[in-house]
């Protein structure tokens, strides 16, 4: 078999070796899957029409919804790459390595999603596996399968009309919050979470197509993950900054104007990507294409500017925050779910469909700024976050040397 690609050392990756534009983009990334996530436990409800509120759930929608998602994804495809070339430049070529670091994986989302359904860890592990086909693949078609599987989402809502669970879930959402209280499993005890949230578990891979968040519409991110890890631009940051440039102009110009469109669309049509819509076919497709490929321009234009921001000295001790949480990536996403957890659940604080979209988004921020305090103070002892390291661990079937040496330890006193 012909290896297209390989790593240059076979170990475990040391932290300091690590392409920091990409850190500080998953650190980016992780704060629109915090803010996006949160707003699932009632502040995306319809009631909520004060101008501050809705002013704040168009700017969650417009930057940040499935876009951040994207991001996330197409550097976990990145990560994937990195790992696939690191298992087949191995003296045996053997995959096992890549395999177990996946059912490790899979083992954190099981755990992740008994606390909150909407883990994507389980389905990173699950499509990861699929992936290892595409190794080999050219690049060119990697690029283009990508960017074709994103046609899913809008294809599917033109070929098969919504189903009765669609509008009954639909319908479900557009009750009254005070109604959805009551009795609400997720404002009892930590077994009645679990016990609603187990159904989750394994994710429904290959459903839910008429999603722009399906599990097609990852795996895509992740073939574009793939591309830019078997590409190697951001390993020669400097000698594809014309590159770089487009593809930042080109996002942001698309993914806005494509951002525009669809609010027009759902101004004067009635058109709609999460929730009931009033649109006739043809004008729910064409949302549909805006939203898809808008998204994700959008994305790309992202990480495309957090990489350009990160070849200028003066942004880059800005970016050192987002950088720790994108080293953490693994603890940020799980140490976020129980803090909004805690705020949302009845073992908590059980606001649970009481906070609307400014004071959802004023918790975000404030957790995600305690995250960012608590990945500096971490990083700055050890090398790895908790739970990068147990990952670390059991993928290498030994500990890994957690805490960071002191300088000092070898400077020999003087008589």
């Amino acid at each position: 078999m012909t290896r297209t690609f390989v790593a240059e050392r076979a170990g475990p990756t040391d932290p300091g070796a690590r392409l920091q534009a990409i850190d500080a983009a998953r650190g980016a990334a992780l704060f629109g899957v915090l803010l996006v996530n949160m707003y699932n436990f009632g502040a995306d409800a319809p009631e909520w029409t004060g101008l501050v509120d809705r002013t704040f759930s168009t700017l969650m929608h417009s930057l940040f919804e499935t876009k951040s998602l994207r991001l996330f994804s197409l550097l976990f495809g990145l990560g994937f790459a990195l790992q696939l070339a690191g298992a087949m430049s191995r003296e045996s070529g053997s995959l096992w390595f890549y395999f177990r670091r996946l059912i490790v994986l899979f083992v954190f989302g099981m755990a992740h999603a008994l606390f909150f359904d909407g883990d994507i860890l389980m389905e990173y592990a699950l499509l990861g596996l699929i992936l290892v086909a595409f190794r080999n693949v050219h690049r060119r078609i990697l690029l283009i399968l990508g960017f074709a599987l994103l046609a899913a989402f809008p294809l599917s809502n033109l070929i098969y009309p919504e189903s009765d669970d669609d509008l009954a879930a639909h319908w479900e959402d557009s009750l009254p919050l005070a109604e959805l209280r009551v009795d609400h499993p997720y404002l009892g005890s930590p077994m009645d979470v679990f016990s609603e949230n187990a159904f989750a578990i394994p994710p429904p891979i290959g459903s839910n197509l008429q999603s722009p968040e399906s599990s097609l519409a990852i795996f895509s991110m992740l073939l574009l993950g793939l591309y830019v890890g078997r590409t190697r631009i951001l390993y020669d940051v400097a000698a594809h900054l014309p590159l770089i440039h487009r593809v930042f102009a080109w996002g942001i110009g698309i993914g806005a104007a494509s951002t525009i469109a669809e609010w027009w669309l759902s101004q004067n049509y009635g058109y709609a990507v999460f929730t009931v819509t009033t649109a006739s076919s043809g004008v729910r497709f064409m949302g549909d294409m805006l939203f898809a490929y808008g998204s994700t321009a959008l994305a790309l234009g992202y990480g495309a500017g957090i990489v350009l921001l990160a070849q200028r000295g003066l942004w880059q001790s800005a970016l050192r925050p987002l950088q720790n949480l994108g080293k953490m990536a693994l603890t940020v996403y799980l140490c976020s779910t129980v803090m909004f957890t805690t705020l949302f659940y009845g073992w908590g604080f059980g606001q649970l469909f009481l906070l609307g979209p400014a004071e959802t988004t004023f918790y975000a921020v404030m957790f995600f700024t305690m995250l960012a305090a608590f990945c500096t103070w971490w990083l700055a002892r050890y090398r790895f976050g908790p739970a990068e390291w147990v990952w670390r661990s059991l993928t290498y079937l030994k500990f890994q040397p957690l805490r960071r040496q002191c300088p000092l330890a070898s400077v020999q006193p003087r008589g």
